[in-house]
């Protein structure tokens, strides 16, 4: 051990001596300086944004509640209709296309029978049968609608090529049978007749519409849901309103109790609670019944098809957690603070622990660059140098220096990181002021809990140190690889810029849940990451690290373990075996 303490100083001392170390103390203190012009965070989101309340008297505060209070139980209310929709035609709808396509096949047949006859009038004449294919055009038209838009989920799965055929062939016909012609003579049927037989739309239309997929749920757990959750507030929002409604009782006709501040504060406050419960009760309802349909689904493969193109089902159930927090404890979302977030505040005042984190954020992307030049040039330099041999000649096992240079490089990444912590924290408490209020975690979208804001910076320090060390292992493990100094840099710098700008330009796509670095940052699994991507701020993407569908810290946990794993092998094998004498 005392071996390793006397390398692992003499390591130290190389580095802070080098004259890199100059350069990024120099970008270091210029980037710190430069955070307070740029930090500018939007406000923390709230479910209550859009409310105003008129607050001039008690029947006035009353007034403006209730044209709100229409507003959102009719939404609560739509959001119920299309969850009894979804349980009553019990997975049909695809079905339901289906027959109507067949409808359709069948009166075009029955059509064409009737020009061969040259029957124009009656039940079976051309022209009853001619109004029965545009009016079956129209409800297919319909429905095939309603079934995609009419919804807040589309009740059947079409990717874009089949949506695009459906609606092409059922506009295409309804031009073909425009029935505005006032010359309806047999001549005329006949020739619409070739006309159908000459596009085949028909039965076009019926192929296509068997394509389409039903969605496969449980009925019996969609009841559930609304028993769960539409049913488990009105106990309570009863209560709230005959409360409201006794303040306004109280008030009658006099002036003086009309224009009590006390009252009105009151009714202002249950106005907002149960306003919150309905929006919250709306929310959960509609990511309940997503979550349930999507359970028999891949969110890869639910992406494939229209309204679930941007589909995560970590994303639904992160928030569906949240919400059911905010209803089993009747809060409001603004009387909790959010997690840390990106250029967010975590409170309706900003923090100075978000700037903390803002500034972090932005100076670890400049710690883990120098941290990775560093490990590349930690034995990759001896071999350019020529000290390789001078090292190898010591009284010292391979594996102990080894060991002393990766302790090194870590240890550089923690200083800066400390520094950071310390300047930032300084900076903030000056320009932000500081205070310590209750964070609002969702673990994993498992779970929801409540942390001190303190005790939540400290997870994040944890995960960005954690990402440290596996960015310096993987540079040393190159630096082992390569002989050269300047292609050990150069490979490492790559690969980190390379990746910067792969999650850059991406912007979440699905395929980077395959890449190792997605995975480093385990804070995103504390709730922050679907509230910092809500940012139009477009330097939000640089720092953006998306949750990945079909992804959870524990698979995260498990790939950052075994690269750290890998990466020691591969770096004590090459540096134990390799002829440096």
């Amino acid at each position: 051990m005392f071996k390793i303490s006397k390398l692992f100083r003499g390591e130290i001392k190389k580095i802070f001596l080098g004259p890199g170390m100059f350069i990024m103390a120099g970008l270091f203190i210029l980037v710190l300086a430069l955070i307070p012009t740029i930090f500018n965070p939007s406000e923390k989101s709230s479910s209550l944004s859009q409310i105003e309340l008129t607050t001039n008297s008690v029947t006035s505060t009353y007034s403006s509640f209730l044209d709100y209070k229409n507003i959102y139980e009719n939404e609560l209310e739509t959001t119920h209709s299309d969850i009894a929709t979804l349980i009553n035609y019990n997975g049909n709808f695809s079905q339901n296309l289906i027959d109507l396509g067949n409808e359709l096949y069948n009166i075009r047949i029955s059509f064409a029978e009737a020009t061969n006859r040259e029957v124009i009038n009656g039940t079976n004449g051309c022209f009853s049968l001619h109004k029965s294919l545009i009016d079956k055009v129209s409800e297919i038209e319909n429905l095939y609608s309603a079934y995609m838009n009419n919804y807040f989920i589309p009740l059947i799965l079409v990717d874009d090529d089949l949506d695009f055929k459906i609606t092409t062939e059922l506009t295409l016909l309804s031009r073909l049978l425009d029935g505005s012609s006032s010359d309806k003579t047999i001549n005329y049927y006949r020739e619409l007749n070739l006309t159908l037989d000459e596009y085949g739309s028909v039965s076009t239309i019926r192929e296509l519409l068997s394509q389409t997929i039903t969605l496969n749920y449980s009925n019996s757990s969609l009841n559930e849901q609304i028993n769960n959750l539409y049913n488990s507030k009105n106990e309570y929002l009863e209560n709230i309103l005959s409360n409201i409604t006794s303040l306004v009782n109280l008030a009658g006709t006099s002036e003086e109790v009309n224009a009590s501040k006390i009252n009105r504060n009151q009714i202002e406050n249950d106005s907002y609670h149960y306003l919150s419960t309905l929006i919250n009760l709306n929310t959960a309802l509609k990511n309940s019944t997503l979550l349930e349909i999507a359970e028999n689904y891949s969110d890869d493969y639910l992406s494939k098809y229209i309204g679930f193109e941007n589909f995560n089902s970590y994303m639904y159930q992160e928030q569906l957690i949240r919400t059911n927090y905010y209803l089993e404890n009747n809060l409001l979302d603004k009387e909790i603070s959010n997690t840390l977030a990106f250029n967010i505040s975590s409170s309706e005042s900003t923090n100075a622990f978000d700037y903390m984190y803002f500034s972090l954020e932005v100076v670890s992307v400049l710690i883990v660059a120098f941290t990775v030049i560093i490990g590349a040039g930690m034995i990759a330099k001896e071999h350019s140098d020529g000290t390789i041999k001078l090292l190898a000649i010591r009284p010292y096992k391979r594996s102990k220096i080894i060991f002393a240079k990766i302790l090194a490089t870590i240890f550089i990444g923690f200083i800066f990181v400390l520094i950071a912590t310390i300047i930032s924290t300084i900076a903030g408490c000056i320009i932000y002021g500081i205070s310590f209020p209750s964070v609002l975690i969702i673990f994993n979208a498992t779970h929801a809990l409540t942390l001190p804001i303190w005790a939540v910076f400290l997870i994040y320090l944890l995960s960005t140190m954690i990402k440290i060390t596996i960015y310096a292992l993987l540079a040393i493990t190159i630096s082992t690889i390569f002989k050269s100094y300047i292609a050990a840099v150069c490979v490492s710098a790559g690969l980190y810029i390379v990746n910067i700008i792969i999650t850059f330009i991406s912007n979440g796509a699905s395929w980077l849940k395959y890449n190792v670095f997605s995975n480093l940052d385990l804070f995103k699994y504390f709730g922050g990451s679907f509230l910092a991507n809500s940012s139009s701020n477009s330097i939000t993407n640089l720092f953006f690290s998306p949750v990945f569908a079909d992804t959870s810290i524990w698979v995260s946990i498990i790939v950052i373990f075994s690269v750290g794993i890998l990466l020691n092998i591969i770096t004590f094998t090459v540096f134990n075996k390799r002829d440096i004498t």
